[in-house]
């Protein structure tokens, strides 16, 4: 897959576009304005040398981390970033293979994978909170049409072909849409967004249980054959920006972007909810015992909650070879979960919940040199 490098140094104009030698021990040196190996907003930015962090992985955040991290590097322009949104399935095969200072993905690394980890144990940080918006590109629809669990799964498995077929005006309420064929639009590549829908339509539909075989979620696409395959969010929300009938799942903050219209999903309380920021962060209010091995957010109850809500993950290996770069990158990541999530909302994620962002910053505790000291007092 070709990874274009976004160099945090050289987005500048899209962004106002848009919006408008190693120390031998982390408590060694002092910059001005702040202790080196300290976390927290007083300390996050102050570094003692020059360092370039490379990090790869999902796509989904992208907006978000670009944001983010030309902030950090206006702040402390020690520390320059570069992150190619290539995908979750690359985040975590970089990561296995010792290639890059960080990955990301929307789905923690299982067992398996840690197993495959070159350079020792794996740290994973929850680092934003977004939602998976069902888009659709119809003429004469209303925006928010109603679909539930059944419904939708009729239209992924190929079972729901025409949009005013009386399934779906039967949940909508919606019985003047036009006779057009339905595209469903999804990813052809191994996502975060896929294992979402997969895990809510495994809950919500039997029907889709039989039809996939199984009653655990897949980040690779169960029924590839039915439908357009697309690459990335990028790809999924251009097809359905360019083609009438077209019905993709992509991130929020991608649809909030493009102004699409998005479906209101029946969540586990019976309400239908459309993906807002509020909704993301009612669903998210559930996750009361996070952790990467208990991360699923997918139809938690609460009449306001949107049930396709993730977080994302950012991975880092606890022990950092490299002094001057681990300290860099764990102010980096603390920036991210703390300071950095006033940016989240306006670019449609939503600011992680309290417990989250103190689980992440807990975590990052753990960081150590490669001499298995803590890099952070």
């Amino acid at each position: 897959m070709h990874r274009s490098r976004i160099m945090v140094a050289l987005v500048a104009v899209g962004l106002t576009a848009a919006a408008c030698g190693s120390s031998k021990a982390a408590s060694t040196s002092t910059p001005p304005g702040g202790v080196v190996n300290k976390l927290g907003p007083a300390y996050d930015t102050a570094t003692a040398t020059s360092v370039t962090l490379d990090g790869v992985g999902a796509n989904s955040i992208d907006p978000f981390f670009e944001r983010v991290f030309y902030d950090y590097h206006k702040a402390n322009p020690k520390t320059t970033i570069n992150y190619s949104p290539a995908g979750s399935s690359v985040g975590i095969s970089d990561i296995e293979q010792n290639t890059v200072a960080f990955g990301d993905t929307e789905i923690p690394m299982a067992a398996s994978d840690l197993a495959k980890a070159t350079g020792g144990a794996v740290l994973q940080i929850p680092v934003d909170l977004g939602g998976v918006a069902i888009s659709y590109n119809v003429p004469g629809a209303t925006q928010g049409l109603r679909l539930d669990g059944p419904t939708l799964a009729g239209i992924f498995d190929g079972s729901i072909t025409k949009w005013n077929d009386p399934q779906i005006a039967s949940v909508s309420g919606v019985t003047n849409l036009p006779d057009i064929p339905i595209i469903p639009v999804h990813r052809a590549d191994s996502s975060g967004p896929g294992w979402d829908l997969d895990d809510y339509l495994i809950k919500t539909s039997s029907a889709w249980v039989a039809k996939v075989g199984t009653t655990k979620a897949s980040k690779t696409w169960p029924l590839a054959t039915v439908g357009i395959g697309e690459q990335l969010n990028t790809g999924v929300a251009n097809y359905v920006h360019q083609t009438p009938g077209a019905i993709g799942f992509v991130e929020y903050g991608y649809a909030l972007r493009a102004g699409f219209d998005n479906a209101a999903l029946k969540n586990q309380a019976g309400s239908f909810v459309t993906p807002s920021i509020q909704a993301i962060t009612a669903d998210a209010s559930q996750a009361t015992s996070l952790s990467s091995s208990k991360y699923s957010i997918i139809n938690e109850p609460g009449a306001g909650s949107y049930p396709l809500a993730n977080f994302s993950w950012t991975l880092l290996y606890q022990k950092q070879t490299d002094t001057n770069k681990g300290l860099a990158i764990g102010k980096l990541i603390d920036y991210v979960v703390t300071t950095g999530q006033a940016d989240a909302a306006a670019l449609g994620y939503a600011p992680l919940p309290a417990s989250v962002a103190q689980l992440a910053v807990t975590t990052l505790g753990q960081l150590e040199t490669a001499a298995g000291t803590p890099l952070f007092s």
